[in-house]
């Protein structure tokens, strides 16, 4: 029986009780359990508000087993297994605590990010953390990258003498969108936390080797991929814009000067 809780057609207490479910969630099929109260007359449910809130757990832990993503349960108990704290995974998978914290109660991980707390678990290293899962940079990609998005916002972001103030901000957003979208930097391109936001890593070395690269030898984008291009130039259609919004983020906050912004960090991102 239960503690207090009656039936709204007079019925009396209601009992708690364990229901199996099938719900239809992101295009999957899902067969859950959930915990709600019932009356024994009518067979009407009332469940409470962290009832509630278990129940989207469930459904999101169905969810991420059918799909092979690791389930909240399954995070915290491999986490215990390595003697680890939130903290500890967080460092060992290159992403924020929050993020963590949120994996573990309910939210659904992307799978880059999935395959991040795998690779942490087993100990080795997602892909290049730093090159956003692609072997090297590729200078005629930031060209090309750059074009498509001087094409969207209608100015020129690259020119001789250019300290990529603004440029490096939305070749940032783009690459590290796409890492959290599609798994795969767009680019290659390793970013560092400077005074002045998130800055290709040496670029003081690159700026005329992308004014010199010839665009048309890039590995072409793919439709995933200009769409993001797209995205970030309706974000931020003002150059201002794009450089207000990145020293909002923590990842780059959060960083000492010089230091590089590992690409799981991707998940923190809050401005796109």
């Amino acid at each position: 029986m239960t503690d207090g809780i009656s039936c709204p057609n007079d019925h009396g207490e209601m009992t708690l009780k364990r229901i199996d479910k099938e719900t239809i969630f992101k295009g999957e099929t899902l067969n859950y359990q959930y915990e709600t109260y019932v009356c024994e007359a009518c067979n009407v449910k009332i469940g409470t508000i962290e009832q509630a809130a278990a129940a989207q757990n469930a459904i999101a832990d169905a969810y991420r087993a059918k799909v092979g993503l690791l389930t909240g349960e399954e995070i915290k108990r491999k986490r215990a297994e390595n003697n680890w704290s939130q903290k500890v995974l967080a460092r060992e998978a290159g992403v924020g605590i929050a993020s963590i914290k949120r994996w573990e109660n309910g939210t659904i991980q992307t799978k880059p990010m999935d395959q991040a707390l795998k690779s942490a678990f087993k100990g080795t290293t997602i892909g290049n953390r730093y090159t956003g899962n692609r072997v090297a940079i590729s200078i005629s990609r930031i060209k090309l990258v750059l074009k498509a998005l001087e094409r969207e916002i209608g100015t020129t972001l690259l020119e001789p003498g250019d300290k990529l103030l603004f440029a490096a901000k939305y070749l940032w957003y783009t690459d590290m969108l796409s890492f959290k979208k599609l798994g795969r930097s767009i680019t290659g391109s390793t970013y560092a936390a400077l005074p002045y936001g998130p800055q290709l890593n040496n670029y003081n070395d690159l700026v005329e080797l992308i004014l010199e690269a010839d665009e048309g030898e890039a590995e072409p984008l793919t439709d995933e991929e200009k769409n993001l291009i797209v995205r970030v130039a309706v974000t931020f259609p003002d150059e201002r814009m794009v450089y207000d919004a990145s020293h909002r983020e923590e990842i780059w906050k959060s960083r000492s000067p010089g230091e590089i912004i590992p690409y799981t960090a991707a998940e923190e991102l809050t401005e796109v």
